[in-house]
């Protein structure tokens, strides 16, 4: 014991300054959209159904631009383990024009599909009240990736207490404009479930430009930021800026898609239990989201070493990573077990709903374990420049695993929702034995080789 101790040491120093306040600003991220579920939830249920379901689709649009905007902080990462500052301004440069024309395209995308919504099983009353709120969200889309690319430049330089500042005072706003906009308080309009999604566009909209402005403005950053007006925009460098963000984009797209695909399997079995899938992945979406910021964390050091040739010590920091993931998802997976009956009950006070509800938690608190060793083990690839085997996992254990097996256990099985939950559970414990067993044999490989060969994605 005390030798594991004394060989992590350093690294569960350097890992607890770096990933804190990424968890709090991760988790301040998915809090916007809790806090929406809740205040609503306590609206209506045809509302937070709506809510649901919107959020079913919007999620698989955000997750996919967050993921893409990720792609910059490994190379970030290793340019700061090699003390290129020139490559890092330039990085950042084109890694702002490169997600601008990509956050145009999926907000188009969502746009679109807002007017087909119809046509995915749902009831006419819950597609009546989701519609506005996701066109509302979809043009939040934009200030949002304004936000994470500010944010992941920040975190490739090993500053992560700003995002989590303005994610605060976001989280804040949006508290207040949900307030008086879903109840009507204080002589302002009534208006539900649209008025959380204007809560949530105005603080995205205040959090963007005042990440951005002090990424750019700060003299904190102004030594990383050499190369920012020095460079034109190169093809080839926005190319291989692409070939890194695309399959993170891409791996993020494929996992939460799937969730949403299970939502809409769900969504056929009633309006209560799609209620019910919504408090129970806006809880889930709490703890991944948590974990997600250590995976960042883990990410920029495993890159930051990957940037020096030092194999031994990017293994050491992926682990440490690890072993953080395992304590939080320990205490996570207890929580729903022992207060499934309970933690509903914050979200409504319909018995159907609670207890739908009470019933998925109890195969989320499976998963917890698994889902925290494959989000670390995907940030670790990530920092050793490792996409395209990630995405290729996540395919198989989601698309090829996890949802044929939910849909066939929902319906043509007595488990009818549940199933969704043990197709999920299934996929997300392939996908973290499968992502471990690659990193571990990726880094003992470099070891044993003994050279500062690179590893290419």
């Amino acid at each position: 014991m005390r030798k594991i101790i004394s060989r992590y040491s350093e690294h569960y120093k350097d890992t607890i300054r770096l990933a804190t306040p990424v968890v709090v600003s991760q988790a301040g991220q998915n809090l916007t959209n809790i806090l929406d579920n809740v205040m609503v939830g306590h609206y209506n249920t045809v509302d937070l159904a709506g809510a649901g379901f919107a959020n079913s689709l919007f999620a698989i649009f955000l997750v996919f631009g967050i993921g893409f905007a990720v792609g910059v902080t490994p190379l970030v990462g290793k340019a700061y383990g090699q003390k290129n500052y020139k490559e890092m301004g330039s990085l950042f440069r084109h890694s702002i024009t490169l997600n601008t024309v990509f956050v145009i395209a999926i907000t188009i995308i969502l746009l679109l599909l807002s007017t087909v919504m119809n046509y995915m099983g749902q009831t006419e009353e819950v597609v009546v009240a989701a519609r506005p709120y996701l066109l509302i969200n979809a043009f939040s889309l934009i200030p949002l990736m304004v936000f994470f690319t500010a944010k992941q430049f920040a975190e490739g330089v090993k500053f992560t207490k700003v995002a989590m500042y303005f994610t605060l005072l976001a989280n804040i706003i949006n508290v207040i404009i949900n307030y008086l906009l879903i109840y009507g308080s204080f002589g302002a309009p009534e208006l539900g479930l649209l008025g959380a999604g204007i809560g949530t566009f105005i603080a995205r909209l205040v959090a963007s430009v005042g990440m951005m402005i002090y990424v750019l403005k700060s003299p904190s950053f102004h030594p990383f930021l050499a190369g920012f007006n020095k460079v034109k925009i190169n093809k080839e460098k926005l190319w291989a800026q692409f070939k890194m963000s695309m399959p993170i984009g891409l791996q993020a797209l494929m996992e939460v898609g799937a969730f949403a695909v299970g939502a809409m399997i769900i969504g056929t079995v009633g309006t209560n239990p799609i209620a019910a899938h919504q408090i129970v992945m806006s809880m889930i979406s709490l703890t991944f989201m948590m974990v997600s910021g250590v995976s960042s964390a883990v990410s920029v050091r495993v890159a930051n070493y990957y940037g020096q040739d030092n194999w031994v010590e990017a293994k050491n920091a992926g682990f440490t990573g690890v072993q953080f993931a395992m304590l939080a998802m320990i205490i996570s997976a207890t929580t729903f077990y022992v207060f499934n009956e309970w933690l509903p009950t914050l979200y409504t006070s319909d018995k159907e709903v609670i207890m739908y509800a009470s019933q998925m938690l109890v195969f989320a608190a499976l998963f917890q374990l698994s889902d925290g060793l494959q989000v670390i083990m995907t940030g670790a690839l990530r920092g050793i420049s490792e996409v395209k085997m990630p995405t290729l996992i996540c395919f198989i254990s989601y698309w090829v695993v996890s949802l044929p097996i939910g849909y066939v256990l929902t319906n043509y099985t007595d488990w009818s929702f549940l199933g969704v939950w043990i197709g999920l559970s299934l996929g997300l414990t392939l996908s973290a034995l499968l992502l471990f067993a690659r990193f571990t044999w990726k880094t003992n490989h470099e070891i044993q080789k003994g050279t500062p060969q690179k590893i290419k994605a």
